[in-house]
């Protein structure tokens, strides 16, 4: 019998010294909420709702404080660190953002990840190279 049970996933992340956590389980209708939200995100949009879409997404999948943290964080340049009060983590930028994103896509397996750019397509030429069906002279 074939089991298709979902093992919970851990998606986590740092940034300074904040560990942010996501949602071990993601309902279908949130996965796709989610690549609708940032599809959403190459649209001819405002600031503001770029913003919002942004925070609306991550927050379907990141556990509630990480969540808070991660949205104060991105709104004010002044949050406490951590691991103390005492000092402040520097504000969360659009940059950061972004590549969170697509790295949490990734991790929940809602787009392949991206293909490095060292690997090799291979020849667009399909005449070039070796035929499987080429055969060995004997005595070679």
């Amino acid at each position: 019998m074939k089991d298709f049970t979902a093992q919970p996933r851990v998606v986590e992340f740092k940034i300074n010294d904040d560990v942010f956590r996501g949602k071990p389980y993601l309902a279908a209708q949130t996965m796709i909420d989610f690549t609708l939200g940032v599809d959403k995100l190459g649209d001819d949009i405002s600031a503001q709702q770029g913003f919002d879409i942004m925070s609306e997404s991550l927050q379907l999948v990141l556990m509630p404080d990480s969540y808070k943290r991660f949205r104060d964080r991105m709104r004010d340049p002044a949050q406490p660190d951590a691991a103390s009060d005492s000092t402040t983590q520097p504000p969360i930028e659009l940059p950061q953002v972004n590549e969170i994103i697509e790295w949490i896509m990734e991790e929940y397996g809602m787009r392949p990840p991206t293909s490095s750019e060292d690997s090799s397509t291979g020849s667009s030429n399909p005449d070039v190279g070796t035929s499987s069906t080429v055969t060995v002279p004997a005595g070679v």
